[in-house]
């Protein structure tokens, strides 16, 4: 295991068309190349217009590199015609999207029914 296995770990899993990515642990400038990485994987196999679901429950930290992940990869998903859900769990994501508006423009959504993932 290395340190950034400590840090952030993230699973990825194909769920009838759509791709869900599971993140768990800090997201900041050392980690968030590890997430956007699993995000363009997930952006490569999904089948649109089934979306992009990325489950942040358990993340404990979400930096600012984080948060520019969050929005390339929204963009990205948009241009491909498919749309990335965003479970944002706990405090530690949900404070951070408030404070910079990112709220109104990510598509945030407070749990995911199993027929969504």
């Amino acid at each position: 295991m290395t340190d950034l296995d400590s840090l952030l770990w993230v699973q990825r899993t194909v769920d009838n068309h759509s791709v869900v990515v599971q993140a768990c642990g800090e997201l900041d400038m050392l980690t968030a190349p590890r997430l956007s990485a699993q995000l363009d994987q997930a952006e490569a196999v999904v089948v649109p217009p089934a979306p992009v679901v990325l489950d942040l429950a358990g993340i404990t930290f979400l930096g600012s590199a984080g948060l520019a992940v969050l929005l390339r990869h929204h963009q990205r998903c948009a241009e491909l015609g498919t749309t990335l859900l965003i479970r944002a769990g706990g405090r530690a994501v949900t404070r951070p999207l408030v404070m910079t508006a990112l709220d109104q423009v990510l598509n945030v959504v407070p749990e995911l029914a199993s027929s969504a993932r």
